[in-house]
């Protein structure tokens, strides 16, 4: 492959340039196994999902199929940004992956639990409404604005509890992977601690330098949890879903 235009490169469009393919190619062959396991895992994973039914008139497994789609398409992303040495941003998929998976499994195992994320969903949209009046109000909300949000705001009346991402890991029978991945993640990755800032920093001689460009920092560990993650999705496709015989 021949080097792009100094213009075009990583040092003038970071990881927009054409020269990441050539990061990419490197990685790619550097970890093959890695690469080759999170892979096979996710065509598995994909298949099942492709060729998995549900039954209309169980509405909890259409929102589980929905959940466990969100899964694959989420740990297929994360495997895109590995090869281009994007790894803490592949993380925080990981981190939404398994989330979308704990959902999956809950509505799997409790049909009930369909109408508490429901709840959850206009709890937190109440929160967001309600919020958005307090802080806009005087500053462009037009009255109209402000009915709607108001309306939003009286969907989460009334009593009933909501359901959280430990609540669904629980009834899912995947706390382990609520302790683990999406808890370490949480802190090494999706959020703003100087945990999640350990791959933009390299020590020189004792002093920091930041690190900008791709990096292989904990690839072939990120690798190994997204098929993690894919192996347990294609265990809840094959064992809870209707496919053609």
């Amino acid at each position: 492959m021949d080097k792009p235009d100094d213009r075009e490169g990583l040092a003038e469009k970071g990881f927009l340039s054409a020269e990441i393919e050539i990061f990419r190619a490197v990685q790619r062959d550097k970890y093959q196994q890695s690469f080759f396991d999170a892979e096979t895992a996710s065509g598995s994973a994909y298949q099942l999902m492709m060729a998995a039914g549900a039954d209309l008139s169980q509405p909890h497994m259409i929102a589980s199929l929905t959940f466990l789609q969100r899964t694959v398409r989420s740990c297929q992303a994360a495997i895109i940004l590995c090869e281009r040495g994007l790894v803490v941003d592949a993380q925080t998929l990981t981190r939404s992956a398994v989330e979308a998976l704990f959902y999956a499994g809950a509505l799997i195992n409790d049909p009930s639990v369909f109408c508490r994320i429901a709840r959850e969903g206009d709890i937190a949209e109440a929160k967001q409404a309600k919020a958005m009046i307090r802080s806009l109000s005087g500053k462009g909300l037009t009255e109209q604005n402000i009915a709607d949000l108001n309306e939003v705001s009286r969907r989460a009346d009334g009593g009933g509890a909501g359901f959280s991402c430990f609540d669904a890991a629980g009834v899912a029978d995947l706390i382990p992977l609520y302790d683990t991945i999406y808890r370490g993640l949480s802190g090494v990755a999706s959020h703003a601690t100087f945990r999640s800032m350990d791959s933009s920093i390299l020590m020189r001689d004792d002093v920091p330098a930041l690190i900008t460009g791709p990096t292989d920092y904990h690839l072939e560990f990120t690798l190994g949890l997204i098929k993690v993650c894919l192996d347990v999705s294609s265990i809840k496709l094959r064992e809870n879903f209707i496919f053609d015989e």
